[in-house]
């Protein structure tokens, strides 16, 4: 199979690339094409960016990479939220090409990453370099029940306070 990647910034993105977006989005989230996009409009602003995996002219896999502000050990650290990750099929690979290619977006542009996962997710994440920080080091009011995972932070992660926006 023969994979493209386009990465858009969101200020560069036209209707109809939005529009595919969340048709595959809708695959994995049972929300009508309305809902993905006002959730779109409500939460992805100009300099966060889209990437999006095709198989010829076929969407099959596509994250968000938002740009937000963590504190990391006490520090104010820019980093990409990863969220909406998400595939066309199941059992295809398509989310290996997907982690693939987010890890040499953020490694490319010296971007951090951060994602959001549910506990049976994190060995998936871990086996392209994610990093699980610990529950007991992280605050953040409206995740109390979920992981976070870090990507190219040389440090040990001590402490992490989240309260910045959805992504």
């Amino acid at each position: 199979m023969k994979f493209t990647t386009t990465l858009i910034k969101h200020s560069d993105i036209s209707e109809e690339q939005l529009t595919e977006i969340c048709k595959l989005k809708a695959i994995r989230w049972d929300y009508t094409l309305d809902q993905h996009k006002k959730w779109m409009i409500e939460n992805i602003q100009a300099n966060d960016f889209h990437l999006l995996i095709n198989d010829g002219e076929k969407p099959i896999a596509y994250t968000n990479l938002v740009d937000i502000t963590a504190i990391i050990n006490d520090e104010n650290v820019q980093v990409r939220g990863i969220g909406n990750v998400c595939t066309s099929e199941t059992g295809k690979g398509f989310g290996n090409v997907l982690m693939e290619e987010v890890n040499t977006v953020l490694t490319q542009n010296q971007w951090k990453g951060i994602l959001l996962c549910k506990d049976h997710l994190v060995p998936y994440y871990e086996k392209f370099g994610w990093k699980l920080i610990d529950k007991h080091s992280v605050q953040a009011e409206k995740y109390n029940e979920i992981n976070f995972m870090i990507y190219d932070f040389p440090q040990v992660v001590v402490s992490l306070t989240y309260n910045d926006r959805n992504f």
